[in-house]
């Protein structure tokens, strides 16, 4: 019987603490619209790279322009922090409408920027410069 108890105990304190995948980073949503001469870019891959350590978040635009960003899962977002914002052809192959400009997409030469942060609505639009 003490056995019993000590397997409930445990199991209790494990539904009561959680044993979920809480130990990666803290995520929000991130939506937001990708634009070039004030004309939605469709099908292009949006990816933001953290600053410091840390896994990347990546979304493509619709035919709108529009992102929605994962780190993990469907919706999760991206992680907390200072990113770099990288810009690309979301397909390969030809793309439809203008050439994506060479510096959005490499970390080191990109000048589009984000900062996520937990509990604000994280909307960005990114005007690209051709």
């Amino acid at each position: 019987m003490r056995k019993i108890n000590v397997l409930f105990l445990g199991a209790s304190c494990v539904w009561a603490f959680g044993c979920s995948s809480s130990s990666g980073p803290k995520t929000a949503p991130v939506r937001g619209t990708v634009t070039m001469s004030g004309m939605p870019m469709a099908n292009v891959g949006v990816t933001f790279l953290p600053e410091g350590k840390g896994p990347s978040a990546s979304g493509n635009t619709n035919e709108n322009g529009e992102f929605t960003l994962r780190t993990n899962k469907p919706g999760d977002g991206a992680p907390l922090g200072k990113h770099h914002v990288v810009v690309g052809n979301a397909v390969e192959g030809p793309r439809k409408g203008p050439a994506i400009p060479d510096k959005y997409g490499r970390f080191e030469t990109t000048d589009l920027t984000a900062e996520v942060t937990a509990g604000e609505k994280n909307v960005f639009t990114f005007e690209l410069k051709p």
